[in-house]
């Protein structure tokens, strides 16, 4: 069985080029498994040797209620990015003009760019207009179109550094403002304390103020009824002193009369012996007239004593009512409501009345005193009078003998009369300074009257607007109670936030949601990824190199006895050697140069090995089947599975036709596999895989026996072919 593979591989015994040649076939897989894996083996841990521009041309903005303080996140950005390998790339801070150049050259490979009002658009977050702060990112795709794909990437992670930066400090500003408000509220609770008892105040003092205004309405009624008693009794002291100017005129009439009588009975004094019946007559008219004199005199005494007092008992009652009890009541208003204008208008009429009033009880004091002066002397010459008319009357009959004394008497009573006369004239003038003194105080209490009328008027309204007042101040102590508890309740339900607190809360309202990349099983490196995929090309290399340099079948055995499986098997051995020895070579390769590990050796060293058996009876097959052609259909067949086999992307990303004809094709079970195991996942899958694998083997293998019976019948085309390759 192994007696033909054995003389096949005993071939490249016999020459050194063919020992090399069994050295290439072993060694080529590894290095192009190597070369590929090592040049993709960690890309990304790199791009700190690619170099990038950043322009910053941000002119800083200042931040709202900060106290002048000014942001320069351009700075912050472009310091933060700087250092080597801290933003991805080795970005270098750069004018416009030379970013552009570098870009152009493929100096540069990414060209960040930031712009004037980066800053400002920034801290407008907390103002009224908010505007997003915008970034530019140009890259070549004519210089690399991965790299342009890997700054997008980079580019991502910086705006979300900023978004989170900023959010942060934007919550951290919301959060100082629950803060703010928990503060301005509790001032609020207090300010609203303090107003609910000065509205207590306040209801006790409208309650008091009410109580005064009613007490001043009361007391004004009062004043109104005497006023209006007052009024009433100057009238009667108008209409008096009005009688006592008519009897005093009269008096004063009577007086002149009598004065001109005397006169007369002193020039006819001569006369009386001239003729006494005469005299006689005369006598007794004179008597007569006297006696009416003297009735008028007692009529005119009597009756102004009693007026003049009464006038002046009601000005002394009348002035103690308006300069003492009114006064007080006056004076109280005005110290009680000092800004009230009719309150002060009151006080000064009540001021000039009283003085007007005091103006009047002098004067009816001054008529009294004057009309007690002369009531005596009137009394007294009336009854010198009466006396000496009487002793005239008796002595007519005397008349010759008392002529002289007649004569004598006459003058006196002509000088008595003189003075009468004068005291009378006097009366009358009292009686008339009396009388205008009446009307002025008439005048007055009228005014008095009206301003105490509009008082009262005031005095309700007070009343009345001082209940108002009271009951508005008693709904201003329950609003502002019931205003102090909802703040109260309020106060309690706004938090305050410390620092630490106002940190971790900022952090995760700035970043809600924590997204955290978990991988099964995962690799330690981007090359580890991608190894299931280039161990799979570089083994199906290696089978189209193996049989490039062996035979496909031992063509001289077709012409023996030797059975076509047999024949088959002879050319499959020795791919299989090679197919194993190319295997140990690549991962040896992997190992020691690129530091490869995988999830389960043993298993990823069987499984691939199965691979390269696999691989192999496929080369075999097209090699033996169609010659030259079959290792043209063998490179086709690298080509479809390359773009079918889901090494670097997923399958389903593929055109549909290539998912169809996927699951027929070798290399995808090989990478499903190989990646399975080098990953440590299932192993369900790598022995689905190689089940399918084993399958394919063996069909291929059958498939090369049934052409083994057929290559020994030579055809003219075999003889003569119209392409060899």
């Amino acid at each position: 069985m192994f007696s033909l593979p054995w003389l096949e591989l005993s071939r490249f015994k016999r020459h050194t080029i063919t020992r090399l040649a069994i050295i290439v076939i072993a060694v080529i897989p590894a290095i192009y498994g190597g070369l590929y894996l090592a040049s993709n083996w960690a890309p990304t841990d790199n791009l700190d040797k690619l170099q990038a521009a950043v322009v910053n041309t941000d002119e800083g903005a200042e931040r709202p209620d900060a106290d002048g303080e000014k942001l320069q996140a351009g700075d912050e950005l472009v310091d933060k990015i700087t250092p080597k390998g801290e933003g991805g790339f080795d970005w270098q801070e750069t004018s416009q003009k030379e970013a552009d150049e570098g870009l152009a050259e493929g100096k540069y490979f990414a060209v960040l760019e930031i712009p004037s009002n980066f800053s400002e658009r920034l801290v407008s977050t907390g103002g009224d207009d908010p505007e997003q702060a915008g970034l530019n990112l140009r890259t070549d795709d004519a210089h690399n179109f991965i790299v342009g794909q890997m700054a997008g990437t980079i580019l991502n992670e910086i705006k979300s550094g900023l978004n989170e930066t900023t959010t942060a400090d934007y919550v951290t500003e919301v959060y100082l403002g629950f803060n703010d408000i928990h503060s301005s509220t509790e001032q609020a609770v207090d300010g609203a304390n303090k107003l609910n008892d000065g509205a207590s105040d306040l209801h006790d003092g409208t309650g008091e103020l009410s109580d005064g205004a009613h007490t001043l309405d009361e007391g004004v009624g009062t004043l109104q009824t005497g006023i209006g008693d007052l009024d009433e009794g100057a009238g009667e002291l108008e209409k008096g002193s009005g009688d006592l100017r008519s009897g005093a005129d009269k008096l004063a009439k009577s007086t002149t009369e009598a004065k001109n009588g005397a006169k007369k009975l002193s020039t006819g004094a001569g006369q009386v012996a001239d003729g006494t019946s005469q005299l006689r007559d005369t006598s007794d008219e004179v008597t007569e007239k006297a006696e009416d004199l003297r009735d008028r005199a007692d009529d005119l005494v009597e009756g102004a004593r009693p007026k003049l007092n009464n006038a002046e008992d009601d000005f002394e009652s009348a002035r103690k009512t308006v300069n003492g009890d009114l006064d007080d009541r006056v004076a109280q208003l005005r110290e009680d409501y000092p800004d009230d204008p009719n309150v002060a208008k009151l006080a000064d009429d009540m001021d000039r009345l009283g003085g007007d009033l005091d103006k009047a009880h002098g004067r009816a004091s001054k008529a009294t005193d004057e009309a007690k002066d002369l009531e005596d002397p009137v009394k007294s010459a009336v009854d010198d009078v009466m006396k000496k008319i009487r002793e005239a009357d008796k002595k007519i009959g005397k008349l010759d003998d008392g002529a002289q004394k007649v004569a004598t008497g006459a003058d006196d009573l002509h000088s008595g009369l003189i003075k009468l006369d004068k005291g009378a004239g006097d009366l009358a003038k009292g009686a008339g300074d009396l009388n205008d003194g009446a009307i002025q105080l008439k005048d007055g209490t009228e005014q008095a009257k009206t301003g105490v009328s509009d008082l009262k008027d005031g005095s309700s309204q007070l009343a009345d607007g001082s209940d108002d007042l009271d009951k508005g101040a008693k709904k201003l102590v329950d609003g502002s109670g019931e205003l102090a508890d909802k703040l109260a309740e309020g106060l309690k339900q706004i938090p305050t936030y410390d620092k630490s607190d106002r940190e971790d809360r900022s952090d995760v309202v700035a970043v809600p949601v924590d997204a955290e990349k978990l991988k099964d099983n995962a690799v330690d490196a981007y090359g580890e990824g991608l190894a299931a995929f280039f161990v799979a090309l570089a083994l199906w290399i290696g089978g189209m190199i193996t049989y490039m340099v062996i035979n496909a079948i031992p063509y001289r055995a077709l012409m023996s006895s030797a059975k076509s499986a047999r024949i088959a098997w002879a050319g499959y051995v020795p791919g299989l050697l090679f197919g194993v020895a190319q295997v140990g070579v690549l991962y040896g390769v992997l190992t020691f140069a690129l530091d490869f590990s995988a999830g389960s050796w043993i298993w990823t060293l069987l499984f691939s090995i199965l691979v390269a058996a696999s691989f192999h009876v496929v080369h075999q097959l097209c090699v033996a089947a169609l010659g030259g052609v079959g290792r043209l259909v063998a490179l086709v067949l690298l080509m479809v599975q390359i773009a079918s086999a889901g090494g670097t992307y997923p399958v389903q990303t593929a055109p549909s036709i290539f998912q169809i004809i996927s699951p027929f094709l070798p290399m995808t079970h090989a990478v499903n596999g190989l990646r399975t195991l080098i990953a440590g996942g299932d192993m369900f899958i790598a022995a689905q895989s190689a089940v399918v694998l084993l399958l394919m083997t063996a069909i291929c293998l059958v498939a090369t026996v049934m052409v083994c019976g057929k290559k020994r019948m030579v055809t003219l085309t075999q003889l003569h072919p119209s392409l060899t390759l």
